[in-house]
């Protein structure tokens, strides 16, 4: 089966690239959660990935390929940039004859070139549906509101969470829903530096300005280092503190070992139920795939997947932080042998083969319709 997956995440080593030359960059957890699943589909499946390379700031791109990622060519001005970005991914269409397109459902233009590709070549169309359109920032209401008409149109979804499906008035189609994908991390921990880690968007909302709080306190027994993008990433850059170590904007990659090699990783993002029911903190998965102890407010989804295993806290306050940290370094090993089992865990359920297992059974229903 030919697929053709339409998304703004580039290839890993083009992100990495884009980090080193930009200080802003495409939203990380969307380009990790994207590349996950490429990478998944691509052990069974001969997926050809159409990537509209977001955020360049030359007027003039010409076409260009790594590996199985291909970048349109456009002038980066609004429509002619739509413009572009369709005929390129029809003239992909046209060179690979594709049988499913797989396509990021939180774009309006790439659902617009499934739609095209659909017609044209009969191929059945799945939306991947990772979050609520009104909640993404800086979306405007007219934005979203396409998303939600022009997403009808899939044939089929895979959704992080049953709130999504629901959302998009997608029950009635074919539909898996996963909170994310996990990748296999063998790699062995080199635990010399005693630090809690942290990566993700860097916004007072999501609960960072607690987690900074919290290590400046003077008993906290762990240093902290912290990665990002957003608008306290200017704070971090200028603050001076001994305690507190900010890596900037890190690939994935980086983000892994980091979180591999950490004594602690903490998700402070606040528990918020209706946020909660469109989207999964992926940034969990990954710090518990690592298996080292993690701490997070509560996640419903995830709670489904490993239970007690995790250090659940039930508020994001500097102190309630401090006080999970003086307990886990009290009772380090304790605490290690729940994230052991936390991973495994995940492992079983989130496994390749399961996941694979899942996509097989969306396609079969799929090409009953």
């Amino acid at each position: 089966m030919k697929i053709i997956y339409l998304t703004t995440a580039r290839h890993p080593q083009d992100y990495a690239n884009f980090l080193k030359e930009h200080k802003n960059a495409p939203n990380p957890s969307n380009q990790h959660f994207h590349t996950k699943l490429i990478n998944l589909l691509s052990k069974k499946y001969e997926v050809q990935i159409f990537s509209t390379r977001p955020m360049e700031k030359d007027l003039f791109l010409k076409d260009k390929k790594n590996g199985n990622y291909f970048y349109p060519g456009y002038i980066n001005l609004p429509q002619l940039k739509n413009i572009g970005i369709i005929i390129g991914g029809q003239n992909m269409a046209r060179l690979t004859k594709p049988d499913l397109v797989i396509v990021d459902a939180m774009n309006t233009t790439l659902l617009k070139l499934a739609q095209k590709i659909k017609e044209i070549y009969k191929a059945l169309v799945i939306g991947v549906l990772t979050d609520n359109p009104l909640n993404i920032s800086g979306t405007r209401k007219e934005y979203s509101q396409s998303i939600f008409k022009r997403s009808k149109k899939c044939d089929g979804y895979i959704a992080l969470t049953s709130g999504l499906v629901r959302l998009f008035d997608a029950l009635h189609k074919p539909h898996i829903i996963t909170p994310g994908f996990i990748e296999n991390n063998s790699e062995l921990p080199n635990k010399t530096t005693k630090y809690a880690f942290f990566a993700g968007a860097l916004y007072d909302r999501y609960g960072v300005s607690n987690l900074i709080e919290t290590f400046k306190l003077k008993d906290v027994p762990y240093k902290l280092f912290i990665a990002g993008h957003g608008p306290l990433a200017k704070d971090l850059s200028t603050l001076n503190n001994d305690n507190i170590f900010f890596l900037g904007h890190i690939t994935p990659e980086e983000a892994k070992r980091y979180a591999l090699d950490a004594s602690v990783n903490i998700n402070p993002r606040p528990q918020d139920n209706q946020i909660d029911l469109y989207s999964v903190p992926s940034k969990v998965l990954d710090f518990i795939n690592s298996g080292t102890v993690t701490i997070s407010t509560k996640n419903s989804e995830i709670y489904n997947l490993v239970g007690d295993d995790l250090y659940w806290i039930n508020n994001n306050e500097p102190n309630t932080i401090a006080m999970a940290l003086k307990d886990i370094d009290q009772n380090y090993n304790k605490y290690q042998t729940k994230a052991n089992s936390a991973k495994a865990k995940l492992t079983s359920q989130l496994n390749d083969e399961n996941q694979l297992q899942k996509f097989a059974e969306l396609m079969k229903k799929m090409t009953k319709l």
